[in-house]
């Protein structure tokens, strides 16, 4: 699908999912209200700006679970960091922990800079 190139069909099906996991995840956690949708969005613009990113998107749902956890990281006061952000997503989408953890630290390493240690 690379070759053919898909990758933008590919990022809004992430946004399509993106936008359901929030909504999901604001109306059973509080927190959830603290994830900001804006910045969910201004990850993905950021991530389309460096060709290395584009590998991210090779699978939408995990792309998209792996922006709404790296928006909550950087979004909500670290205090209120309760919720179990990680096994939810986990579970609403089916995708592996693994890949969603290897995305989020890509996606943290390119906003921040190659001096971020995850």
């Amino acid at each position: 699908m690379q070759v053919l190139n898909f990758e933008i069909g590919a990022s809004n099906i992430a946004f399509v999912f993106l936008e359901e996991l929030l909504i999901q995840f604001k109306g059973i956690a509080k927190v959830g209200e603290l994830v900001n949708f804006e910045a969910c969005l201004d990850i993905m613009d950021l991530l389309y700006e460096k060709e290395e990113t584009s590998v991210l998107f090779s699978s939408p749902c995990s792309l998209a679970a792996s922006i709404l956890v790296a928006s909550y990281v950087i979004t909500v006061p670290r205090q209120k960091w309760e919720f179990p952000v990680l096994p939810w997503v986990k579970f609403a989408t089916s995708c592996n922990e693994e890949d969603i953890i290897e995305i989020v630290g890509g996606i943290l390493k390119h906003i921040f800079g190659p001096s971020l240690h995850v």
